[in-house]
């Protein structure tokens, strides 16, 4: 049995609009309008689930769930949507969180028309496809007995696999900070059970355990630490039973264990300490004999040892310009995708700025994974800083990279807050797709001026509604423009959109106002790592917040743009 815990953060995204009266589902269906009572959640179920059933027509339905009093407390990031087949009731299922009222990532909703799946590598031994989140052909989950516990149960080929519950068919919403490792032995039903009030995960399955990885846990001083992950819940005596571990590798092994200790939330992880700290630039092996798991089984004798590479990464981030306009922060951290780092706010390590120069530094090992006999393979991890645990680099999406090379022993990733500079350029070419709604006619053309080439204040770049030039779907009413930034270019780019009405004459959009501004992403935005260019999405003349526009744009105020990073 394995119970995982769900931490997140979701990015904020403020749409303009009026008061909320209380928690809501608000969309397409019902105006945007948080304040209407027959979209409000009533309270929460006997079950700790907010509920709400509308009568859905068979178009396409946009919504977001909101908790609080105002439009920054909506979620999950992104709009949601669904079509009926025909029209039915649709009823949507909403987790708020440790605080109702109060948005601090931990708020879920899906409807019933999309219920939760079990996503991972076991869709394909079920003839299924793997990690694909839209395919309900096999391990969609189900509530028949309406206690928002979603159930699925299946006899699974034997192997050890991993998995997460995905949400409305996507995923925008995060429901385990990693995947969650489990083994079956090919006879006996393997349950997944989702348990939406506390958005938390459960695995029963009768296979032996596993050792699934052995990863550092690095406590800002040596790296004497390992956290033993088995594929499910261990016995305590066992697994705390020192003798039962063996590590080899490294310049000093093998190395002696001198304490284990079972995780107290989670009975799959066991920490040890080691007498020798292992050292960075060597492969290491942990093997385990001896530990069962809750109904006696002993681990499995074919999938008992874990193999990595031990590299050290010296983060170092400059805060010279954030401090210069905002002052001296409280505390930074920094997150990211791969083990130590997570994306838990303040989870992560803190950097201190031990000298006062202004750029603050921490050490993290990574393991790096790979099967016994093999060998390591470089591993890209993505990674952002925080300040005073609220404050993210950029929007949500914004990122900087760094990849581990299994022949380097350690490595320096020095960045600026926001990857900006003094006097920074884009180090690629960026792509951006311009696009705006609810144009005028504009009887020379529509285009998009600004400072920087290719863009300029005399002519510009014109937008298309002809599907040509990066225009998605010709005659839709949104004109469309994709303009590549060149390598060098300053990467602080101003514009603004021209109503052409000849050669010589035309109308700037909300010409008393400064220009909009978008600073061009040389991290996500690169034409060669790219599938499709950064996607702008724009109101034409939005001088003041409006709502009820009926697209999918928000826009907190002029100039204060939303960058869409996605791939067409």
């Amino acid at each position: 049995m394995k119970l995982i815990v769900a931490t997140v953060v979701v990015a904020l995204l403020l749409v303009p609009g009026a008061a909320l009266a209380g928690p809501s589902i608000v969309g397409n269906f019902q105006g945007w309008d948080p304040a209407d009572p027959a979209s409000e959640l009533g309270p929460a179920n006997a079950n700790g689930v907010y509920e709400l059933t509308i009568s859905a027509g068979n178009s396409l339905h946009i919504y977001k769930a909101v908790d609080g009093d105002a439009w920054g407390q909506d979620f999950p990031s992104s709009n949601q949507e669904f079509t009926p087949g025909t029209p039915q009731d649709v009823t949507f299922h909403v987790n708020l969180g440790a605080v109702p009222g109060v948005k601090e990532g931990d708020e879920y909703v899906f409807h019933s028309l999309n219920p939760p799946i079990v996503c991972g590598t076991l869709q394909s031994a079920l003839g299924g496809s793997d990690w694909d989140q839209t395919d309900t052909s096999t391990t969609v989950m189900s509530d028949g007995d309406g206690d928002d516990v979603w159930v699925f149960s299946s006899v699974i080929p034997t192997g050890s696999y991993e998995f997460k519950i995905v949400l409305n068919n996507n995923w925008d919403q995060n429901t385990s900070p990693s995947n969650i490792p489990f083994g079956s032995d090919g006879v006996n039903p393997v349950t997944f059970k989702y348990y939406m009030a506390t958005n938390t995960t459960e695995v029963i399955t009768a296979a032996a355990p596993t050792v699934i990885s052995a990863p550092i846990d690095f406590d800002g001083t040596e790296a004497d630490l390992l956290a033993v992950q088995f594929s499910k819940d261990v016995e305590q005596i066992s697994a705390e039973t020192e003798a039962n571990y063996a590590i080899t590798g490294g310049p000093s092994g093998p190395y002696t264990v001198t304490t284990a200790t079972l995780d107290g939330a989670d009975a799959s992880l066991v920490h040890l300490d080691l007498a020798t700290p292992l050292s960075e630039g060597y492969d290491y092996t942990v093997t385990v004999t001896g530990v069962t798991d809750l109904d006696g089984i002993p681990i499995d004798p074919a999938a008992n040892t874990a193999c990595f590479y031990l590299h050290r990464v010296n983060f170092e981030i400059n805060m010279h310009l954030y401090i210069a306009a905002n002052g001296v922060p409280t505390s930074v951290h920094i997150q990211g995708d791969t083990h130590p780092l997570t994306w838990d706010q303040c989870g992560g390590a803190e950097l201190l700025d031990g000298d006062a120069d202004s750029t603050y530094v921490v050490t993290e090992y990574f393991t790096m994974h790979y099967t016994c006999g093999a060998s390591a393979e470089s591993t890209q991890v993505k990674y952002k800083y925080i300040v005073n645990c609220t404050v993210w680099e950029g929007d949500f999406d914004f990122g900087h990279y760094v990849t581990l090379d299994p022949n380097a022993a350690s490595q320096t990733a020095n960045v600026w807050w926001e990857d900006i500079a003094p006097g920074d350029h884009i180090t690629c070419d960026v792509g951006v797709l311009f696009q705006v709604h609810d144009s005028p006619v504009c009887a020379s053309g529509l285009f998009v001026r600004g400072t920087e080439a290719p863009l300029d204040w005399t002519t510009g770049v014109a937008l298309l509604d002809d599907g040509t030039g990066g225009d998605v779907t010709p005659g839709d009413g949104v004109f469309s423009a994709e303009v590549v930034f060149p390598i060098g270019t300053y990467r602080f780019l101003q514009y603004k959109y021209f109503c052409a009405e000849s050669d010589t004459s035309g109308a700037y959009e909300c010409e008393t106002l400064p220009d909009r501004t978008l600073t061009l992403d040389d991290v996500n935005g690169c034409v060669t790592v790219r599938e499709g260019p950064m996607v702008i999405e724009d109101l034409w003349n939005w001088c003041e917040p409006v709502t009820g526009i009926g697209q999918n744009i928000e826009q907190k105020t002029w100039g204060e743009i939303k960058s869409i990073y996605r791939v067409r």
